[in-house]
């Protein structure tokens, strides 16, 4: 009986282990950082805009963000059918619950503001209103879209920086290669 008992906590051990590995935020350098479980990458610094904004700022300045060579950046979005603490079907969400993305834990990203940060999603309710999530206390709501919040890119998938063209290893053996015959060849002759 013993042994089934350890042979049934080792499992569960190794099981809790890769589901845990499995879910990750990824920092992909230069600025991005890729959640492989939304298949977004989001901006490492959470207030690259520098200031609070209206929504239609927002939207306006994730619209015109060129980042990378990127230039599909958007407003992260919501689950509309939550609201208040545990929404964890937004991505805001997601990041602060699933990954404790907070404002005074950021992990991996910069500058996570302690205030509220503008989703893509209206209220469908009143169109005056959007959706926004706040990283201090966990909580999503409708808010004016004329009040100033800050705004935190994010874009669909992921993301790698540019990186500079690498030499193909056969080339560099072949040059070395070489290198050492003409060496061996020189040595020969004096």
């Amino acid at each position: 009986m013993k042994k089934i008992t350890i042979v049934f906590i080792t499992v569960f051990k190794v099981l809790a282990c890769i589901s845990l590995a499995n879910a990750a935020l990824h920092d992909r350098g230069s600025g991005l950082i890729y959640d492989d479980v939304l298949d977004v990458t989001w901006l490492q610094n959470a207030n690259y805009s520098g200031n609070t904004m209206t929504w239609d700022n927002a939207v306006n300045w994730v619209d015109n963000l060129v980042f990378q060579n990127y230039s599909d950046w958007r407003l992260p979005s919501t689950d509309a059918s939550c609201s208040g603490n545990s929404c964890t079907g937004s991505e805001m969400g997601h990041i602060f619950y699933n990954e404790s993305v907070t404002s005074s834990t950021p992990g991996l990203f910069a500058d996570v503001k302690p205030s509220m940060y503008w989703s893509d999603t209206e209220d469908t309710a009143n169109p005056l209103n959007a959706w926004r999530f706040s990283f201090k206390y966990g909580t999503q709501d409708v808010s004016l879209k004329t009040t100033a919040r800050y705004a935190w890119a994010v874009r669909d998938g992921d993301s790698t920086p540019p990186v500079a063209p690498e030499p193909i290893s056969s080339i560099l053996f072949i040059t070395g290669g070489a290198t050492m015959a003409a060496r061996s060849l020189r040595k020969k002759r004096v």
